[in-house]
């Protein structure tokens, strides 16, 4: 089986985990991401491999730009627009400036920066790296940045433990304090709050949960406990592009787990990214402040073969599409104590189910029978139907499922391995008490053949 994915990110060769230095800047979107040649991990020889988009979706692949050095290797971190020359590294306008760790081989953690002239194609390391750290550092690592306006100031995040430091350079860091959570790649950036005048902060404990709260320039303040912002095991490392025109606030993942994606199937390389997501805020009864992820529209250009489904007198096992690069749409209206929904890559007794358990009160995705045993297990999300439907929004590539439930309020992402070829779409309500409002199921187009040409020089 071929699993190299059809309209999700990923690298010609090698070894790809964490996205870095997510940035919108000069009509570009840029993505950086933690590489290696091998399609093996090894944390002494990560680099910063890069691409570049005018729509998030069709990616051009650009050079190494970061590789080790002295200092160590080169992990995760994040990327800002340095335009008014803050840090003096710049003649004139300035540029891009990427804020990283290096990681030396005692596993000493400290953040380091480098800069660019030419809209990123070409690095100079500082030549007083690191700024930040000395050699008694662990577990301090991926530096998210990123300037606040209010107090006209460099805003820095590390992890593991939170911390906060701020600066007017990029090269002199000040302590601030913690946020009080843990996590690994961290992030810190304001959402506005669907239907209100307001704008909260998000702070990003590495992808499944985040917390909301208020941020002065200093100090965060909770407003909220961890909430989960996806069901499933393989959304990780997450980070949001800075700088997007429009206050738009958009991140993507890792679309893995550290639990088996050393074991995962290649596909002449090995590992992805999820699709880019829009977020917000929204408040929901019952659950208050809720994260809510929609795909990015560009998304809608890849469609090409659609199909209206005819929903009268529908029955559970009826093939109703085929494909392995897959857009489903559908509104169900589930029965009293029903699970129903879709199943995806259905052929040869293998299918992973997305859909609703009325039982439980759930969205969930299903993959125990999805293929390869490595992904095998079963995730769902509390969520209340609205009023009487359930809608639903299943991105099916190759080896991957991301379902978005009710709008984005809810999120599932999985890996799945099919080993059976011509998977087809099929609804299914166990005790035949469901039914579909309306569905359709549309053919997404490759991005590869645009992936070299696609993007300025």
């Amino acid at each position: 089986m071929d699993y190299r994915p059809q309209y999700h990110f990923s690298p010609p060769t090698g070894w790809l985990n964490d996205p870095n230095g997510l940035i919108w800047q000069d009509g570009e979107y840029h993505m950086f991401y933690q590489w290696h040649p091998s399609t093996e991990f090894d944390g002494a020889g990560m680099c910063w491999h890069h691409a570049v988009s005018t729509d998030l979706v069709h990616w051009k692949h650009l050079e190494v730009a970061l590789a080790p050095d002295g200092l160590g290797a080169i992990w995760s971190g994040s990327a800002v627009a340095d335009v008014a020359n803050t840090s003096g590294l710049f003649e004139g306008a300035g540029g891009l400036a990427a804020v990283f760790t290096h990681h030396a081989p005692s596993h000493a953690e400290r953040q380091s920066i480098a800069y660019s002239t030419d809209r990123g194609r070409t690095w100079r390391k500082y030549a007083g790296n690191p700024v930040l750290g000395d050699d008694t550092c662990r577990d301090f690592r991926d530096p998210k940045v990123f300037w606040h306006g209010s107090t006209q100031r460099w805003v820095m995040v590390v992890g593991v433990e939170h911390q906060l430091f701020h600066s007017p350079n990029l090269k002199d860091w000040t302590p601030l304090g913690k946020t009080g959570f843990t996590s690994e790649c961290p992030d810190l950036f304001p959402v506005m709050v669907e239907g209100e005048n307001q704008v909260l902060w998000v702070l990003s404990l590495g992808g499944r949960q985040v917390v909301v709260g208020d941020f002065d320039g200093r100090v965060f303040v909770p407003q909220t406990g961890p909430i989960e912002v996806d069901g499933g095991m393989d959304f990780y490392a997450s980070q949001s592009w800075e700088n997007i025109p429009g206050g738009r606030r958009v991140w993507v993942g890792w679309l893995n787990n550290w639990k088996y994606a050393r074991q995962v199937p290649e596909f002449g390389a090995r590992g992805f990214m999820t699709i880019p997501r829009e977020l917000s805020l929204r408040r929901v009864a019952g659950k208050g402040l809720v994260l809510v992820q929609r795909p990015v529209p560009a998304l809608e250009a890849l469609r090409r073969d659609a199909w209206t489904i005819d929903v009268r007198g529908l029955q559970s096992g009826q093939p109703l599409a085929a494909g392995e690069a897959l857009e489903i749409e559908a509104t169900m209206r589930p029965g009293a104590g029903d699970c129903c929904g879709v199943k995806v890559a259905a052929a040869g007794g293998e299918e992973t189910l997305v859909g609703y358990d009325a039982a439980a009160g759930c969205a969930f995705v299903d993959r125990e029978r999805s293929g390869l045993a490595v992904t095998a297990g079963r995730f769902w999300v509390p969520m209340a139907v609205r009023g009487e439907t359930v809608d639903v929004r299943v991105f099916v590539d190759r080896c991957s499922v991301e379902a978005f439930f009710n709008d984005g309020e809810a999120v599932i992402s999985c890996q799945i391995y099919p080993t059976k070829s011509g998977g087809a779409v099929e609804w299914f309500s166990g005790n035949g008490k469901s039914a579909v409002r309306e569905m359709r199921v549309h053919r997404l187009a490759a991005i590869h053949a645009q992936q070299r040409n696609n993007g300025a020089d």
